[in-house]
Order: C-alpha cells, then structure tokens, then sequence
C-alpha cells in the first residue's frame, strides 16, 4: 500500500525531479524519465509522510521520511544521513524558516497532538493541537499553516497562533497559493463536504469559495498549461478536475477552467485600494452592530427599570459585585475543580467555558439547577498542557431574574494542575525511580517555578520539615490520574542538586523541560534511574528480538513457497501441452494448496509486521522519554548514541545511555 508520494531534485546532477514513493515498509526513489530506480530502501518504521528538503548541516538534498515515532533522510543513494524519534506516529512534515535565521527548520506534526520544529536534532519549540495535525505547509516568510483531523485549520507565524478557524467538516488538504497577484499567498482548503475556501493568511478571513459535488482530494499548483504561468488545480475524490489562473495586475478576476461561482469570487480578490477600503469598511460596520446590539439592550433594561420600579430591581445586580475563581483538587474524584463564586448574594444561572485540551469540543456549558452563587465545574484533562480558560457567566439577583450579567474573563490553568500538594506524611511510599541534575540556581527560583505550575502553593516557601538537614526544598504531590507521588527536592551541592522523584520517566521529562524552560537553562546533564520503567523496556526489547527473528523466518519460507509455485506452474504447462490431464489435475491441486499456503504465510507475516511496529514504537517513544531528561547538546546526543546501540543490539549500552546521558566509550 502506497502511503505517500513526494517529488524532488534529490540528485541535482541529474537536472530533474525524481519521484519519491513510500509504503507501509519501504521508500522507492525513481527516475521517471530515465525509466530507472535511483534506489529501494527496507524502512523499518514505516513511511506515513515523505518531504523534501535541505536539513540544517547537511549540504546533500534530502528525502526525509515520518515513520513510526521516528523521522528519517536519505540522500539520492539512499544512504541515511539524519535520524531521530518523535513521541508518536509521524502525520505531517514540511520545511519552513519559522525564525528568520536564513535556515528552513523542519516542521513536524504527530498523532499525539503535537507540532514540533526542529534545528537540525535540536527541537526549537513544541507545540500542542487540539487533534492529529494531518497537514503543515508553508505559507509565506516565518508563517505556515496546518490543519487537524477534527476540521480546524489555522496559519502560525513565527510559532505564535496568528488564528485558527474550526469547521463539523473534516478539512482533507489545504495548499498555500497567490491567487490574487499580490505577491502574498492565501491559504487553500479543501474540505470533505466539497467545499474550497480562499482564505487572507493574516486574518483568515474567507475571500472566496466554491463548491463541488464530492469531497475534495488533493489541491496542487504547478504550470500546467507549460505557458509560464503557475495555476492552482483541485481534484475531488469523484476525478473532477478544475483549475484557475492568478488574476492580473489590474485585479479584473480570475481566468481559467473555474466554474461560474469560483471565478466570480476570485475577481473580487484583486487588493487594490478599493478592495482595502471595502475591507475596512467591513471591519467597522461589524464595530457599529456589536456595538449597536449592546446599547439596545442597556436601553431595553433602563426601560423595565423605570417601568416595573421595585418588582423589575429583582432582576439588577448590585454594580460592586465580583466574580471570583480559583481551582482546588479534588482527590476522592481525581480531578481539578473550578470555583466560580459571587462576591454577594447574586446567583449564577449559566456558565460557558471555552478552553483547547480540556474538554470534548473545546467548550463546556453549565445549568446549575437551582441557581446558586457557587458554581463547580469538574476538569480531567488527559494531558499536561497549560491553557488559558475563557470563562462567561450569567449572573443575576435571583433564580427569578429577568436581566441578566454576563461576566466575561479569562483564567490560566497551569501545566501541573493534575498533581495535589501534599505534606512529606501524607506520602504512603517512596518512588523507586528518580532524575538527579545540577542547576546554579537559588532555591526561590525553583519555588517560583513550583507556584507557577501547580495549584494550591502557598508563595511564600515553606522550611523542610524533615531530619535531613541538607535539603533547602522539598515539594510531595499526588497525582490525581494514578494516585502515585512525586517528590522534587533541592540540596546545596554543587550549587544545588534537584532531584525529581517519580515512577512515570514521562511525568520526569515534563517536569524537566518545563523548568528548564522558566529559568531559561539552555544545556542541562541528567542522571536518572527508573527500574520499573526498564524492566517493561527490558521486554519490549526482546519481544523486538523474538518478532524480528519471527519474520526472518517467514519470509525465507514464503520464498521457497514462491520457488514452488513457479515450478508448478512451468510442470502444470508441459502436462498441459502433452495432454495429460490427470497429472495436470494433480499439479493444479498442489498448485491450489500451495497458493493457500502463501496466503496463510503472508497473513501471519502482517500481523506479526503489525506487533512488531507497534513494539518499535515503544522503544522509540523511550528514547524520545530519555532525551527529555536533558536539554540541548545532551538531549540530541541521547538520540545519537541510542540509534548507535540499537543497530549494534547493545541492550546493556542502551541502558547505560538511558540512565548516564552518555555511551560507555565516554564514562
């Protein structure tokens, strides 16, 4: 099964493109004008996405392949130049110079949510969805746009959201192209309902559209005509194809095979100075009716004030009342509450939360039944990402009120949410596992970091209560997913010596990176030990073992059954031509059998090429595990040396790189 297609000058002393075609097991590059394979590579991992490009460091042109947990490039001899690991199923790659530097970083997105760009091995920055990123494209200078499974599609520019908008349809390619001429491309979508939107890169803004009869394929651009001039072409699922031409400089629309509704929309793309009034026009009228709306409905409640006298006051608020929030664990229920409480009296009749990773849909609404002013709301969000909550409440007098405030504000959940600080007695075991590392930092500054990411910290740091007086901080959490403690603690040595204590190394890396990120540590060396952790590994690598011996051993079999088949079937055509049709029965039956043989050969070899992925897997999202421990030179050295131990088969030094940071050769 064909998985992805790619093109590329991957050999520039050939002067043409070559054809990059990847399967669920190997990369094929093929020179379609020479009629030749430039050469066929085994993949262990799989190619779900293939791009091309240039890599920081490395001169050659590259075919970079996104596999299993792991990105791979070859160059034109299919020699492997450049490898690393992801933490899930690679969905989406594109090249895009997202911070100016002159260099094209490599823009990855995976099934775990996350897009991340990467210099060279160094991950620059991560960034998480709200579902799989399916697409990335570059779009113009720093920005680039990507769209998700679940039908959101958005541009990023210089790795900050510039916007997003979210579609109930599934978005199937988006494409980056300048339709109008004006020097800038617009964002391209081609939705599942048919529909293809032109969309400004700065606003997202839909400038045009045009439907079709079946879902939209694939939307490419190139020079069709061969006359000099690039056109945009979309290709449905039904095989419609239509395409157009950029509109002229007098911006008089759009020419080409586009249908009635589409080139009509183009011919309005042309942004002279017309097209910008009429653009700023809009953008004040929007101003007046929002505007208008609010100020209507302050005359509606002054009105049924002066009418109504008292019975109406029910239904006003006092003007001092205040909303206040704060978030507080829930340990019997492994969850995070929100508390929305009036400062008086006035009750709260509807809450609407908008916020990305924490709830299904994004959005979550509340009734409480009766009215009261104290509102909980249950958060379990499955992940650790910090967000930002856009809460609106409608609050009133009473239950019986007829005008109604709504309350509009904002409140930043933080990344470890999910973790209750608990006192050191509270703590019922110790965890086995551990990360130990040296940052020259002041005790208060870790404290600071710890008010920041959990809730319920006191600011003022607390004295370690403990009989070791070494320790100047000491943090115990529970977590409210597992129920299993964390400990972060800080000694004097060496400047000061932190140790994350948790059985979770996943938990540890989160951890590691975060605070690395708030003080600003650039390279960080770690040592770390988490048994339980390399015990589970320990089998993953041998289950690694036993499935690939497996499929060495199928497949020598299933090529003597082919030898079988081909000498069966030049015995059944000499039988055949001698007329002897009893042994040509005979030899058919042994070719029948044969041939369901094969067939029962190649559906063990499937399921057990589907074990053994999903076994790759698990090592490379170790890897990727271990190398969070470490920032900067260090983590990028922890992928290098792993790959290196896992081609030689070394468990023993995998395991040592695992726990030191470094091969044996350099302890």
């Amino acid at each position: 099964k064909i998985t992805s297609v790619a093109t590329g000058l991957l050999n520039p002393n050939l002067g043409h493109d070559v054809l990059m075609v990847g399967t669920q097991t190997s990369l094929m590059v093929y020179d379609v004008e020479e009629n030749a394979d430039l050469f066929f590579k085994e993949v262990h991992d799989g190619v779900n996405v293939i791009a091309f490009g240039n890599i920081f460091n490395i001169d050659a042109p590259l075919c970079v392949v996104g596999g299993n947990c792991s990105i791979q490039a070859f160059d034109h001899e299919g020699t492997e130049l450049f490898w690393t690991v992801t933490g899930d199923n690679v969905s989406a790659l594109a090249f895009c110079d997202v911070n100016d530097d002159g260099v094209a970083e490599l823009i990855c997105g995976t099934e775990d949510f996350e897009m991340r760009v990467f210099h060279h091995e160094d991950v620059i920055k991560e960034i998480t969805e709200t579902d799989v990123v399916i697409r990335v494209e570059p779009l113009h200078k720093q920005r680039f746009a990507y769209a998700l499974m679940h039908g959101t599609v958005g541009v990023y520019d210089k790795l900050t959201r510039a916007w997003r908008v979210k579609s109930k349809n599934r978005v199937n390619c988006i494409n980056c192209f300048d339709l109008d001429n004006d020097g800038v491309p617009e964002l391209i979508a081609g939705w599942e309902n048919g529909k293809v939107e032109v969309r400004n890169e700065k606003t997202g803004e839909v400038v045009s559209k045009d439907y079709f009869q079946a879902p939209i394929a694939a939307l490419v651009h190139a020079d069709y005509r061969l006359d000099g001039r690039t056109c945009l072409m979309c290709l449905t699922t039904e095989g419609d194809v239509r395409g157009w031409l950029p509109s002229s400089a007098g911006g008089d629309g759009m020419s080409g095979g586009g249908g009635p509704g589409m080139s009509g929309g183009m011919s309005k793309l042309g942004m002279g100075q017309e097209a910008k009034d009429g653009e700023l026009f809009r953008e004040l009228n929007s101003k007046k009716q929002a505007l208008t709306q609010e100020l209507a409905s302050f005359q509606e409640q002054v009105k049924q004030f002066k009418q109504g006298g008292k019975d109406t006051a029910q239904g006003v608020i006092p003007t001092d009342t205040k909303l206040n929030i704060s978030l507080k664990s829930n340990k019997t229920q492994g969850t995070v509450e929100l508390h929305l409480m009036t400062s008086n009296y006035s009750v709260i009749r509807a809450v609407v939360i908008f916020a990305e990773h924490l709830f299904d849909g994004e959005a979550c609404m509340l009734h409480p039944m009766p009215p009261s002013n104290n509102v909980i709301v249950q958060i379990s969000p499955s992940k650790d990402v910090q967000t930002t909550m856009n809460i609106k409440a409608m609050a009133g007098l009473s239950s019986n009120s007829v005008q109604y405030h709504v309350f509009e504000m904002t409140y930043a959940m933080p990344k470890f949410a999910m973790y209750h600080s608990v006192e050191a007695h509270q703590v019922t075991k110790t965890p086995e596992g551990f990360c130990q590392f040296f940052i020259s930092k002041r005790p208060n500054w870790l404290w600071n970091w710890i008010y920041k990411s959990f809730i319920n910290i006191d600011e003022q740091m607390p004295q370690p209560k403990g009989a070791d007086k070494a320790l100047l901080l000491d943090a115990h959490f529970i977590s409210l997913r597992t129920g299993e403690p964390i400990v972060i603690s800080m000694t004097g040595e060496q400047g000061g010596m932190i140790t994350i204590r948790t059985d979770d190394i996943e938990v540890a890396g989160e951890l590691i990176q975060d605070l690395c990120g708030f003080l600003q540590v650039a390279e960080l060396e770690s040592t770390a030990s988490f048994p339980g952790e390399m015990e589970k590994f320990k089998q993953v690598l041998m289950m690694v073992d036993e499935y690939n011996a497996v499929r060495l051993k199928l497949t020598a079999e299933m090529a003597d059954a082919s030898n079988l088949v081909k000498a069966l079937i030049v015995k059944a055509e000499d039988y055949r031509m001698l007329s002897d049709m009893s042994n040509l029965k005979k030899v058919f039956g042994g070719l029948q059998q044969t041939n369901g043989d094969l067939i029962a050969e190649y559906n063990k070899r499937a399921n057990n090429h589907q074990q053994l992925l999903l076994h790759l897997k698990e090592v490379n999202m170790m890897i990727q595990k271990a190398a969070k421990l470490r920032v900067g030179n260090a983590k990028t050295r922890v992928v290098a040396a792993c790959r290196a131990a896992i081609k030689k088969n070394n468990i023993h030094e995998l395991f040592h790189i695992i726990r030191t940071g470094h091969d044996s050769s350099a302890s």
